[in-house]
């Protein structure tokens, strides 16, 4: 997977540990981000320190680590904290594994690598144990916030689930744990909080480990390109009916190319070569079949992921990947647990398959080499008779489609160099079909360093998602607002008119990127919406605009899509 922007620092850290195989019993990572008071074994940890298989991490009131493991996980320890490795096995050639880990006390936050895709993760505490598939979790003492993908959550008295933005106590005691619901208010801003670094902490980093020349350096190292970008990964009802305006969404672009005044302005600004990074959102479907046709009703899930578009704009070609992870239910029995499409290609040995026309009008078609190998891959396995299309989306192509599609009042972002737009895949892999499709988002990264330490921002735009609401599939659209305090590294996020539904809710800075997360409440039907996203340059600002992707969940009611919004 390509990782969007805000994530390619801390991912290059893991490069030193690219060498190795399969990990029984020696290094499984590196320390990343390390605060005062961490201990391994007995030992101080410091910024890329070797962690071992059976390694015992304790921290202090004042002390926190975060650890990437070879596979891609990630786990941020907080404070107060001891957490010991019981099993880490990986096997890159197969992409599968196990992980094990106790949190003997204090709290954790858990970002699904290649392991929590297709192998089996696991966290243990005092009063529960929790199974983690792809996604982000967080995880303390008498509690489990589930941010993307799902958990499972069993104690001595049941099991819960738990989807996007889904939160459960464990009391323990014998007792089972409570209901799946949204957090409390401000819970989830809090424990972030918890994790970040106090004034004055260095991470653990001698001055200058992470400038920008030795993240590029690890970079390169680990991909073998002077140029190459870490790869890495960051979230059930009856089968929808498969929407052919997709399609019909491309030709329609392919016909009415309009440029405005300023998006010639943007495009003249722009290199030969662009690179986009940003997130993808929507639903997919998967139908078991049989050689009569389809003979069991599909599974319907969410999928949240990451997405890069590269463009050539002289040979005009175009080659977006767009990797995510499926969430499950008790339903979801037919569906896989994540996916890497792509679309296009920029290697000239290869066809096109895209057409780029100006720097907001762009699409293409499934990936299929000249020896008829399709690219894309579901749970890493090849996929067949694939079809489907990813489409730039301009201002002028979005106002039309508010008006057909039925999305109220919401006006599109209007963004510069944040780009946008449909894409669905159809193909089959064994005895199954499967469905996907929704929006895209992504534009041109920024740094960490970039992002200002005070001051505030409003972005205004646009929210879109695929929604599946009683056996119904359609898209809708809402306005999105995110009113920044950089100070304070929060930001007031509102998204009206979603499908009739408001929501509104704290997101918070993930520390050392330019990402943010949170949780939103609505006001409709006991929906709530998961966010994440990263800021994105703008034509005056390095922060000048933001994107992002979003997972909603209510009971009998499941979307997903993206966010992009403009500095006001």
């Amino acid at each position: 997977m390509r990782l969007s922007g805000w994530m390619i620092g801390a991912a290059a850290l893991i490069a030193a540990g690219g060498g190795v195989k399969v990990a029984i019993a020696q290094e499984v990572g590196k320390a990343s981000a390390v605060n005062p008071a961490a201990t391994a074994n007995l030992r101080t940890i410091s910024i890329g320190a070797s962690i071992t298989h059976k390694e015992r991490i304790k921290t202090t009131d004042k002390g926190s680590v975060q650890i990437l493991f070879i596979d891609k996980t990630s786990m941020t320890i907080g404070p107060n904290s001891d957490l010991t490795i019981d099993e880490y096995v990986y096997d890159p050639n197969a992409g599968s594994g196990k992980l094990a880990a106790r949190l003997g006390k204090g709290a954790l936050r858990f970002v699904g690598g290649q392991i929590s895709h297709t192998g089996d993760a696991e966290i243990k505490t005092a009063s529960a144990t929790i199974g983690i598939r792809g996604g982000v979790a967080m995880i303390g003492p008498g509690f489990v916030f589930a941010g993307y993908g799902n958990s499972t959550v069993t104690t001595q008295g049941g099991t819960v689930t738990l989807g996007a933005g889904e939160f459960t106590q464990t009391p323990g005691g014998g007792q089972p744990p409570s209901p799946p619901a949204p957090p409390p208010p401000n819970f989830v801003q809090n424990l972030i909080r918890s994790f970040q670094s106090a004034p004055g902490q260095s991470g653990g980093a001698g001055q200058g480990t992470a400038s920008r020349g030795n993240v590029q350096r690890a970079e390169a190292r680990a991909t073998g390109s002077p140029t190459g970008s870490v790869a890495g990964s960051l979230t059930p009802l009856p089968a929808p009916t498969p929407l052919p305006p997709i399609n019909q969404t491309a030709s329609s672009l392919n016909q009415t190319i309009q440029t405005s005044t300023q998006q010639a302005a943007v495009e003249k600004a722009e290199t030969k070569d662009s690179s986009l990074f940003g997130f993808v959102g929507g639903l997919m479907t998967a139908w078991l079949t049989s050689g009569s046709g389809y003979t069991y009703g599909g599974s319907v899930g969410s999928y949240t992921g990451t997405a890069s578009v590269g463009i050539d704009s002289v040979r005009r070609r175009v080659q977006a990947n767009f990797d995510g992870t499926v969430s499950h239910d008790q339903n979801g029995q037919y569906l896989p647990g994540s996916f890497e499409y792509q679309f296009g290609f920029l290697d000239p040995n290869e066809d096109p398959q895209s057409g780029f026309y100006d720097s907001s009008n762009f699409v293409a078609a499934p990936a299929i080499r000249r020896n008829g190998q399709i690219v894309s891959t579901i749970d890493n396995a090849p996929i067949t008779n694939q079809e489907g299309v990813m489409v730039a989306i301009s201002r002028d192509m979005a106002q039309q489609l508010v008006t057909e599609y039925g999305f109220g009042s919401a006006t599109p972002c209007d963004c510069d160099y944040t780009k946008w737009g449909f894409w669905s895949s159809v193909s089959d892999q064994g005895p199954y079909k499967d469905f996907a499709h929704g929006f895209w988002v992504a534009g041109r990264p920024t740094t960490a360093g970039e992002v200002p330490l005070s001051g505030q921002a409003t972005y205004k735009g646009h929210a879109v998602a695929a929604i599946q609401n009683a056996g119904s599939s359609y898209y809708a659209a809402g306005s999105f607002s995110n009113t920044v305090n950089f100070g304070a590294r929060t930001g007031q996020v509102s998204v009206s008119g979603l499908d009739g539904t408001n929501y509104a809710g704290q997101v918070s800075f993930v520390q050392g990127s330019t990402g943010f997360v949170g949780s939103l409440a609505g006001d409709v039907g006991s929906r709530n919406m998961a966010m994440t996203g990263a800021f994105f340059r703008g034509v005056s600002s390095p922060v000048g605009e933001m994107g992002g992707n979003l997972a909603i969940s209510g009971p009998g009611y499941l979307g997903a899509g993206i966010f992009a919004g403009k500095m006001q």
